[in-house]
């Protein structure tokens, strides 16, 4: 009887910390605060903070010595605050209806920091792709960084997924005060048909700024009108 009690009074205090997890007030930050992030800093040159500071975004390639794949990176500023940028990166089950190329969305796990996502994208030349990533999403006290690796996916054959991707967003106010996003990405596609490896990748990348752009129009959609997802 004894153990039975306990078991009922556990199963009874699981049941109130489930509820008030769910009843956290709006404004609650998510994930919670971690005061060891460390963020990278973020190089500029006068003309690209001039071009940035003026509502373009920045695309560029990032050295990766030793990786088969290609890295690049786009920086542009945000609206809105760190919470409310952070509420639509981390909002992966709409990626779908935002984000350029996802066709479909499958969160498989999901957590106060990290989440296992299945992706499904249709890129450029009629091809179509999907890999699961683990997001691991830290905030601190003046910025957030959101980190992605690929997971093994032992279902899908490799022509129909990417050899491997990678990648991370950055987002803090920079000195002038503006909130400046990075988003950084490593992309290995593996065989592309017909030797067209390097068009795919130069079409993807091109992609990137897009991106930005999508998450400013979830941010300010009447003042940020979208671009074209496809």
């Amino acid at each position: 009887m004894v153990f039975k009690a306990v078991l009922i009074t556990l199963a009874v205090l699981t049941a109130v910390a489930i509820a008030v997890a769910a009843a956290a007030p709006a404004g609650t930050p998510w994930p919670p605060q971690a005061d060891d992030l460390q963020l990278d800093p973020v190089a500029l040159s006068s003309a690209e903070r001039a071009q940035v500071l003026g509502g373009k975004i920045v695309l560029r390639a990032v050295a990766d010595p030793g990786r088969k794949g290609r890295t690049y990176e786009a920086i542009g500023t945000l609206p809105g605050t760190l919470d409310e940028v952070l509420a639509v990166i981390l909002d992966y089950r709409h990626y779908h209806e935002f984000m350029p190329r996802v066709e479909r969305i499958v969160v498989t796990d999901e957590g106060p920091m990290v989440s296992l996502v299945e992706q499904h994208l249709r890129l450029p030349l009629g091809t179509r792709r999907r890999y699961r990533l683990r997001y691991t999403a830290r905030r601190g006290a003046d910025g957030c960084r959101v980190d992605w690796v690929q997971v093994p996916w032992p279902e899908v054959p490799a022509s129909q997924t990417v050899a491997e991707t990678s990648g991370h967003w950055q987002v803090a106010p920079d000195a002038c005060g503006a909130l400046l996003a990075v988003y950084h990405v490593y992309t290995e596609p593996g065989h592309v048909p017909l030797g067209m490896t390097g068009l795919a990748m130069s079409l993807s990348k091109h992609d990137l700024p897009k991106i930005i752009e999508a998450i400013r129009h979830r941010l300010r959609p009447a003042a940020n009108p979208p671009s074209i997802r496809d």
